[in-house]
């Protein structure tokens, strides 16, 4: 299986897989990639057995209120375990059904964690890796500016971004 040419998942980060629902329960992908841990940001999509370590994330794309902010309120948890996942080694792969929206989110929350970026850099590197995501727009803008602001604030202590 040639990784590069997959449309099913991009590689964002190295060990660090953004996709849709085919690439978590693809074999050849998961065999391949070396995919150990899986954030599935979905409330019903089953989990391969071939994956060591799941995750749930419990969010539906539906542009509701409600769900920006459930989005919001996991977005610390969860960011904290991809990044312990990452940090210990792990190849992880974070989907959503179509791998465009809330798998999106989860990534660039991780990558304002992991570079220190604010959200108007990561999007676009994200989408410059995986074409599809936030297409036409970000659907959990707000969440994510939430866990930016939430981000800086704890760091910096005010919120706003420092090199």
């Amino acid at each position: 299986m040639d990784l590069k040419s997959y449309s099913h998942a991009n590689l964002i980060l190295p060990r660090l897989w953004l996709g849709d629902k085919k690439s978590s329960t693809d074999p050849d992908f998961l065999k391949t990639a070396g995919i150990t841990t899986v954030f599935n940001a979905t409330k019903d999509l089953p989990f391969s057995p071939l994956v060591q370590r799941k995750y749930r994330v419990p969010v539906d794309d539906n542009l509701q209120p409600a769900e920006i902010k459930n989005m919001a309120e996991w977005s610390p948890e969860i960011v904290y375990k991809v990044i312990n996942e990452y940090k210990q080694g792990s190849v992880i792969l974070i989907h959503c059904y179509a791998g465009m929206q809330r798998s999106a989110a989860i990534m660039a929350m991780v990558l304002i964690a992991l570079s220190g970026h604010p959200a108007s850099e990561v999007i676009p590197y994200i989408r410059s890796r995986r074409e599809v995501a936030f297409f036409p727009s970000a659907n959990f803008l707000q969440s994510i500016l939430g866990f930016e602001k939430y981000y800086f604030l704890a760091r910096n202590g005010d919120g706003n971004r420092r090199n």
